[in-house]
């Protein structure tokens, strides 16, 4: 005899994605895109990272940093703050 036990869970997943600096969210597929053709993406490489906290071989724990940032944000706030520190972002066209 199999005697059922019902489990029930629940799952966590992204709804949407909207930007942490001026609230716009992301179109369904949570892309920025505006239209059928156009690309809109950020990406964010990083190459410096902090991360603080404590390690112990049983564990430990810390902070890390994420942010969601539509493209306006990027180029319009982002980048001008970052030439105002005297980070001078690299800027490259491209083309397929």
């Amino acid at each position: 005899m199999k005697v059922i036990k019902e489990i029930t869970t629940t799952s966590k997943i992204v709804n949407y994605i909207q930007c942490d600096i001026c609230g716009k969210k992301a179109d369904r597929c949570n892309c920025w895109s505006t239209g059928a053709f156009d690309v809109n993406e950020t990406e964010f490489k990083i190459s410096i990272r902090q991360k603080d906290g404590v390690c112990f071989p049983e564990g430990g724990g810390g902070t890390e940093y994420e942010v969601d940032i539509c493209p306006n944000c990027f180029k319009e706030r982002l980048i001008p703050w970052l030439d105002s520190q005297g980070c001078k972002a690299k800027r490259k066209e491209w083309d397929w």
